[in-house]
């Protein structure tokens, strides 16, 4: 045992364990007691034998350093993803635990802390997406071994006051008025963006190029160009799951195709913005006078992103089995379609209530008949 007994300078009898490992000291610590002593230095060399052990030391270093290290290992995530966690890094979680020990931080230190964001006035939401790059930061601190447990995993997100926004739906007749009320040949973005179910950055990375004809008219969706969330900047980058996909063209979004890859090489880009480069979805709002041209369909409160809505309401209401639309918006999965637009087919719901409901009314009328049938002694 390495259990050292000493004497205070006040007299009083202390234990000290000390673990080594390989031959160095990797932990020592002071008892009462030399039962706990060496029941403490026990326990760290059977952690130690198990791969399980974690130096105490290497928690007591501020959260600053810790996050420092994780932003730079999230390199491989995409631009603004990162630049969002480092947002919220920066403006939420150092002020308040930036020079803390990273061993030191509780879950009720977490907990308080997004009661606070809210109490401050922060949206109940931007307080949850808070919280989830603090349980991040917090599992890589897992991962580098500074802490054994992520306390900020059991944190439960603010759910009070927190409304989920529903998205718009237009109908066919609708697309054609917004066109109609859009200023401008920047209008035609439109009917592609409400029928094919295209992401903003996906329509801004199209290149004429990117047009397939087999096995029918399409587009073959390959990058994005994003607005970067510091500076507004434009950036190309891969599509969201990194997975390239090819959405067809229904008949009226053809001859719009054709018209604007009229004269252009196959790198050029298929909406460009006037004066070159890809277009920006701030200045064709501008350009298409979009505020004006919502009010006058009624829709004032519609966004750009619920064309794409838009697009899956009228795909699954002609019909669409699931899995279609699922690849035509580009999901992970038809499950995740399904979560997302279920509600817009409920109607099928109150169609087959009148199936089977004509369905038993018939049954119930020809058992009346014939019951009166037997009652009139004819042979059914």
């Amino acid at each position: 045992m390495s259990v050292q007994r000493y004497t205070t300078m006040g007299g009083k009898i202390r234990y000290r364990a000390r673990v080594k490992h390989h031959g160095r000291e990797v932990t020592t610590r002071v008892f009462n007691r030399k039962r706990d002593a060496e029941a403490w230095e026990e326990d760290q060399k059977r952690r130690l034998r198990l791969g399980e052990w974690f130096d105490p030391r290497r928690g007591r270093v501020a959260l600053s350093v810790v996050a420092a290290d994780w932003l730079e290992s999230r390199q491989t995530i995409k631009r603004n993803s990162l630049a969002l966690e480092a947002s919220v890094w920066r403006r939420h979680i150092e002020p308040k635990f930036g020079k803390v020990p990273v061993a030191s931080i509780t879950s009720a230190d977490v907990s308080t802390w997004v009661g606070r964001l809210v109490a401050l006035g922060l949206a109940p939401s931007t307080a949850a997406r808070s919280l989830g790059v603090f349980r991040r930061l917090l599992a890589f601190a897992v991962l580098d071994g500074r802490v054994t447990v992520n306390v900020a995993a059991v944190v439960k997100p603010p759910t009070a006051g927190y409304v989920k926004r529903e998205g718009q739906y237009l109908s066919r007749r609708e697309i054609d008025e917004l066109a109609t009320a859009c200023a401008g040949e920047y209008a035609d973005v439109v009917p592609v963006l409400a029928l094919a179910g295209l992401r903003w950055a996906e329509l801004a990375g199209l290149q004429v190029g990117d047009r397939v004809s087999v096995p029918g008219a399409g587009l073959r969706l390959q990058r994005t160009v994003m607005s970067n969330v510091s500076n507004g900047s434009l950036f190309e980058d891969t599509l969201k799951n990194m997975r390239s996909r090819t959405v067809p063209l229904v008949a009226d979004l053809v001859p719009i195709i054709e018209k604007w890859s009229e004269g252009k090489q196959p790198g050029d880009w298929l909406f460009g913005a006037p004066k070159g480069g890809p277009l920006s979805e701030p200045n064709w709002k501008r350009s298409v006078r979009w505020a004006d041209a919502v009010k006058r369909i009624g829709r004032p409160s519609l966004r750009v992103h619920d064309l794409r809505h838009t697009c899956a309401s009228l795909w699954l209401g002609a019909g669409a089995d699931p899995k279609v639309v699922q690849r035509v918006l580009g999901h992970a999965s038809a499950a995740m379609t399904m979560d997302l637009y279920g509600h817009l087919i409920d109607h099928n719901l109150w169609d087959a209530a009148e199936r089977v409901g004509g369905i038993l009314g018939a049954s119930e009328l020809n058992e009346e008949d014939r019951e009166s049938d037997d009652e009139d002694g004819n042979a059914v």
